[in-house]
């Protein structure tokens, strides 16, 4: 039996001598890091560092602070079921536990260990957070942990559990610069903390967790989901029923929406700097709580923020002058804006909506996710199709044309109705036609402009049963999904740099509160179409500009190429495009689902357009990109896209771009010279009387082209007119021997050798129904014929 039980005793005192030196090393930890504690300082409980934010020249230009939004206020002044609500998510055994909860902290190391994640899951009580909250730095270690720990049990052992809450309450981060319950109240809620409902405390207790993720103003949907957890955590805590959690939370939340604008200039950009600050330092991961560093951490953030710039274009936004006057059930028309140096991808200035109302709130620039229109045009079908060499002189037949879909036929239509024939492509870009957009995609293939738009930085979906694989979708800008300003920006600024493109980005550096710099921004620059492609796009959208749909975008003295775009039932408008120096988006709508009264792309758009980057321009005049090697001018015909030829009307003849190894090598061939009935407008018979020469396209039954050949023949001038024939001048035989009658002379027309002596010929004006008989005498050498003969002679 001894051998038997050895074994397992030997185990035991294994397991027993691992677990000593475990409590060993673990309390050799703790001592280690007690003997290297921060302060405590009281006063730290309510305070943090400010993190400075500088413009693209250096200059401070905002400061974010924990303190800068909060109100302190005493516990008895909190609803019971906001405090009941945030134990029962964040710390249900509060007022069981002294400062840390064992058991939890068990749980998360099993976890943590199972999934090979040290850091990956906490467990810390109230206490914990606060401690972490007044004196520690955000960076993940066990250490760290460790400090935490003992802290918790330093607050505990100086304050009670009530006080301990009231100062959780007032210091935790709610999201939108809010620190504090009293300041998240005011700040979602326009009302004070004693005034929230069961509803309101449920949002507001389940924002912590992950203030950015779950901000109502941002993600609804999301703050929504975590509402129902903690309504279902009082529920499991028995501090309300089932049916009070559900009436909560189908009771409707009315946020505030109103902000002082003056309170935090520059507040759009600074909120995409904060939200791109706080991915950067996720993915650093030297924080726990990258949302608590950026206002707590004492960072230095230094962005490509033009400051000149956007606060004027703010001031074109604060002007109503710029906006339609129209409204749609009480909501005002929206609009938001991206400018970008493409040079390499610096956002300068962004305008997420006609008032800054709520700080970390919905930025339209970044977060509203619209249908393009034909602003897409460019990047899902003619940059790609120049890719593939088709040229600015590719001619497609602007007419009516139709689909078979998997819904039933589709007829696309252009924007005005109405339809040019035979054009080309710098014609069907300049004035925006959705017939040739179409078709053209269906040639080079709606996957390659699939890809291409994708390449460009555009949120294009492939997915089974909805997807932006589609004639509709690429060519139309009818997208499943959408896209912002700031990708649009970013996309037309490819075509701007040559055909390199940059991910946009707000931040170049970010320094910590050491001086240790610890994010450097690295460009990653990607080449998505040729030099000629990029330049050859860019001249037909200088057309756009210069003669087409956009022309009040622009801007005076500087190369301006853009493209207009205008959704189904003017929903959405945009004006897109580019300088030498920087490109920009500009969107206008409503935010909800209602429709303008004719906005067009080329209207309000276009001006806020002109109007800011003739500002950036000030003082700033880059010279436009020199043609690319292997561009040419060739002459060609516009209606054939061929070289012309020697028929080829003058006005249909152009001088236009290719490259070398695209130019035609076909001469037109579709011009033909052919007699024209003016009066029918169809080909002339031999009854037409007046007929004319005119040069005509051969093109397509059911072609729109005005210069189209007709195909029948007049339909007017069907029989001989006998009225013409009598009162026209006719030659007769007046010799004696007629006895007074008049004979017809020679027929056709002069006399011939042999006919009537020229003495007896007299030309005269018949008058209707007047008989036309022949000279009978036989010397005269005119045979006999039957009036109708002719009849048919004169009018040959």
């Amino acid at each position: 039996m001894a051998k038997k039980n050895a074994k397992p005793r030997k185990i035991l005192r294994s397991l027993i001598f691992i677990g000593l030196i475990g409590l060993g090393i673990l309390a050799g930890a703790f001592i280690y890091t007690a003997q290297n504690l921060p302060v405590f300082d009281p006063h730290q409980l309510a305070g943090a560092e400010s993190t400075l934010i500088y413009d693209d020249k250096g200059n401070l230009v905002a400061t974010l602070h924990a303190a800068e939004n909060r109100t302190e206020v005493t516990l008895d002044k909190i609803p019971p079921h906001l405090i009941n609500a945030f134990i029962a998510t964040e710390d249900r055994d509060f007022y069981e536990h002294h400062g840390v909860n064992f058991k939890g902290i068990m749980r998360a190391v099993i976890v943590n260990i199972t999934s090979g994640n040290p850091t990956g899951q906490g467990a810390s009580t109230i206490t914990q957070q606060l401690a972490r909250n007044a004196f520690l730095s955000f960076e993940k270690s066990w250490e760290r942990k460790l400090k935490e720990i003992l802290l918790a049990f330093k607050i505990e052992s100086k304050y009670s559990k009530d006080e301990i809450l009231c100062m959780y309450l007032n210091k935790i981060y709610f999201g939108s610069g809010a620190y504090g319950v009293q300041a998240a109240s005011n700040t979602y809620f326009g009302k004070d903390v004693s005034e929230l409902n069961l509803a309101e405390a449920a949002l507001l207790a389940g924002l912590p967790q992950s203030p950015n993720y779950y901000n109502p103003f941002q993600n609804l949907e999301a703050a929504k989901a975590r509402q129902k957890i903690v309504l279902n955590n009082m529920v499991k805590c028995g501090y309300i029923d089932e049916e009070t959690a559900e009436e909560a939370y189908a009771e409707p939340l009315v946020f505030k929406s109103s902000f002082n604008n003056e309170a935090f200039k520059y507040g759009y950009f600074i909120d995409a700097v904060t939200d791109e600050a706080i991915k950067i330092l996720s993915s650093l991961k030297i924080y726990d709580n990258p949302h608590d560093a950026i206002y707590k951490a004492g960072l230095k953030i230094y962005t490509t923020m033009d400051s000149e710039l956007q606060s004027y274009a703010e001031q074109v936004y604060a002007n109503p002058a710029n906006f339609p006057n129209q409204s749609a059930k009480g909501e005002q028309i929206q609009s938001a804006m991206a400018v970008i140096d493409h040079h390499n991808g610096e956002v300068k200035a962004i305008i997420g909506g006609r008032k800054y109302e709520q700080r970390r709130g919905f930025n339209r620039a970044t977060s509203a996710y619209r249908q393009p229109g034909s602003s897409i045009k460019p990047l899902t079908v003619y940059s790609p199709a120049l890719e593939a060499g088709y040229m600015p002189f590719y001619v497609l037949d602007d007419s009516p044309i139709s689909f078979k879909t998997a819904s039933g036929i589709w007829s696309p239509r252009n924007y005005d109705g109405k339809y040019r024939g035979l054009i080309t492509m710098r014609t069907a870009v300049q004035w925006s036609i959705n017939t040739y957009a179409v078709q053209l995609l269906d040639k080079i293939g709606v996957r390659t402009g699939f890809d291409f738009g994708r390449a460009l930085g555009l949120p294009l979906i492939d997915s089974p049963g909805a997807n932006d694989l589609g004639l509709a979708q690429l060519a139309l800008g009818g997208l499943t999904k959408g896209v912002t300003p700031l990708q649009m920006a970013a996309a037309y600024g490819a075509i701007a740099n040559g055909g390199i493109y940059y991910p946009p980005h707000f931040i170049t550096k970010i320094v910590d509160e050491h001086g240790v710099e610890i994010y450097t921004y690295k460009p990653s620059a990607k080449r998505v179409m040729s030099p000629q492609t990029s330049w050859l796009m860019t001249n037909m959208l200088e057309t756009v500009v210069n003669s087409g749909t956009g022309t009040r975008a622009k801007v005076p003295g500087i190369m301006t190429a853009g493209k207009t775009g205008t959704s189904e039932e003017y929903k959405d408008s945009w004006f897109c495009g580019f300088t030498p120096g920087y490109a920009c988006a500009v969107w206008m709508g409503y935010d909800k689902d209602h429709t303008m009264n004719r906005v067009y792309g080329g209207s309000y758009p276009a001006g806020i357009f002109r109007q800011v980057l003739t500002k950036a321009h000030e003082g700033y005049h880059p010279k436009p990109k020199a043609i690319p090697p292997d561009i040419v001018k060739v002459s060609i015909c516009l209606k054939s896209g061929k070289l012309a030829s020697e028929i080829c009307p003058e006005g249909q003849v152009v001088s236009e771009y290719a490259r070398k190894d695209a130019v035609p090598a076909e001469v037109c061939d579709i011009h033909e010279a052919v007699y024209i009935c003016p009066e029918s407008g169809k080909l002339a018979g031999k009854y037409c009387p007046n007929p004319q020469v005119k040069v005509m396209v051969r093109a397509a039954e059911g072609s729109s082209d005005p210069d189209k050949m007709p195909a029948e023949k007049c339909d007017i001038h069907t029989e001989p007119n006998l009225s013409g024939i009598f009162k026209s001048e006719v030659a007769i035989c007046t010799d004696p021997r007629h006895e007074g009658k008049l004979y017809r002379a020679n027929i056709p027309g002069p006399l011939q050798e042999g006919g009537c002596p020229q003495e007896y010929i007299q030309k005269i004006v018949l008058s209707p129904g007047q008989d036309l008989p022949y000279c009978p005498f036989p010397d005269h050498q005119v045979k006999k014929r039957k009036v109708k003969e002719v009849i048919e002679d004169l009018t040959r």
